[in-house]
């Protein structure tokens, strides 16, 4: 199968002036490894998919914190949209197992480029050469000083402080993961808002650190796990941990992120009249059979059945595959997290310890609190109850029956 780039003169700008920064602003340092490496150099791989809101967030923070990983600092979709490899290429965020019409050692290398090593000490070089690798890809129609900015942080001034000085709202960049916008943000980046969030813990890569694995999560991985295995990361040790949270839970959670002004933001398809979301710009995941016209709920309830059903049907494609509960994850930290670093053959880590017995908050929508999802029960059950012969089979086949589960 073969791609059709589509016109994208922000993409082409983002390409431009990410590749600029990659070869001569960032430090010699990260500039040889991104030379030298791909993704797929690592030992092993620990992928986790899910759907949209299925708790990933809280998982990837904790196991990014094991001395033997490494990681990025979020999510890694952004590498595929500045590739185009993604809607509107396709019809949704589904790829065909037989697509290799792409710059593969590109990709590899984009996916590299804000990979860095934990350890506790941390540095901050790294977390600053991050920092402008993500700026043309934020800010992609902007013509920004990126040398003076990275003199500017490396000397320890803040990032908030010097957007400012260029007319940029902080709230664009990463505030955003913990702040609202007063009104829906409307113009196009190629980075999702709110999945920047880095940690003291991690510093830039050695050749040595290829021998770790490499924690990776998107939750538009769920429908492209069979992609993956054959024409991303065909020969890398991938295990993959599919992770579920009941469809009550995320559906509720969803529905929450759509109507925030939080950048979850995802794509422009055109005219949106969904009833229960005032905004322009599809939010989260983009389902095969995804409408623009109907219920909000409905669609949040699409694109939990469609990601889980994805992953249910392309998870056969790795030989590890291990199913984690959300709900285990927020009963039982200790035991879930145990059972996880074991199937990754990751060995003790002080750090993550002290990181289980406290985990972060992060991608919070509100508050956490078991089943808050009730609190809008007439709502979501309606849409369970008008659900289909997908969504029936894929609570039956994730043993998601028992509402009194529902947490």
């Amino acid at each position: 199968m073969s791609l059709e780039e589509p016109p994208s003169d922000l993409r082409d700008q983002a390409r431009q002036n990410y590749e600029h920064v990659k070869n001569e602003v960032v430090t010699e340092g990260k500039q040889s490894i991104l030379t030298k490496y791909q993704v797929d150099d690592f030992d092993s791989v620990l992928l986790i998919v899910t759907a949209p809101r299925g708790g990933s967030s809280l998982l990837f923070d904790i196991l990014r914190h094991h001395e033997g990983t490494c990681s990025l600092d979020g999510e890694h979709d952004r590498w595929y949209t500045l590739n185009g490899i993604c809607y509107p290429a396709f019809e949704s965020d589904v790829l065909p197992a037989d697509f290799e019409s792409f710059d593969r050692e590109k990709l590899l290398t984009d996916l590299l480029a804000e990979v860095g090593a934990t350890e506790r000490s941390g540095d901050r070089t790294h977390r600053v050469d991050n920092a402008l690798v993500r700026l043309p890809l934020q800010f992609p129609n902007r013509e920004l000083p990126y040398e003076q900015i990275h003199e500017r942080l490396l000397a320890g001034e803040s990032l908030n402080e010097i957007l400012e000085e260029f007319g940029i709202p902080p709230l664009q960049y990463d505030e955003y993961a913990v702040k609202d916008a007063s009104s829906p943000f409307e113009t196009e980046t190629i980075e999702d808002r709110p999945f920047v969030s880095s940690h003291s813990h991690k510093r830039g890569l050695t050749a040595d650190d290829f021998e770790r694995t490499l924690v990776l999560k998107a939750s538009g991985d769920a429908y492209r796990l069979p992609w993956i295995r054959e024409q991303l990361l065909p020969e890398t040790d991938v295990k993959v941990v599919h992770l579920t949270r009941n469809p009550a839970a995320s559906i509720n959670g969803l529905y929450d992120g759509w109507r925030l002004n939080r950048g979850f933001q995802t794509y422009n398809v055109g005219d949106l009249n969904l009833e229960g979301y005032n905004g322009s710009l599809w939010c989260y995941d983009l389902p095969p059979a995804w409408v623009s016209e109907g219920k909000l709920i409905d669609v949040c309830l699409l694109q939990w059945a469609q990601a889980h059903r994805h992953i249910l049907d392309g998870r056969d494609a790795f030989e590890d595959v291990l199913r984690v509960r959300f709900e285990d994850l927020l009963t039982d930290t200790s035991s879930t997290i145990k059972e996880i670093v074991e199937f990754a053959d990751l060995g003790e880590s002080a750090l993550l310890s002290e990181n289980v017995e406290d985990p972060n908050k992060v991608m919070t929508t509100k508050e956490p609190r078991h089943a808050r999802w009730r609190d809008r029960e007439d709502l979501v059950k309606s849409a369970l109850n008008r659900a289909d012969e997908t969504y029936t089979e894929v609570v039956e086949e994730l043993e998601y029956t028992e509402e009194s589960e529902w947490i």
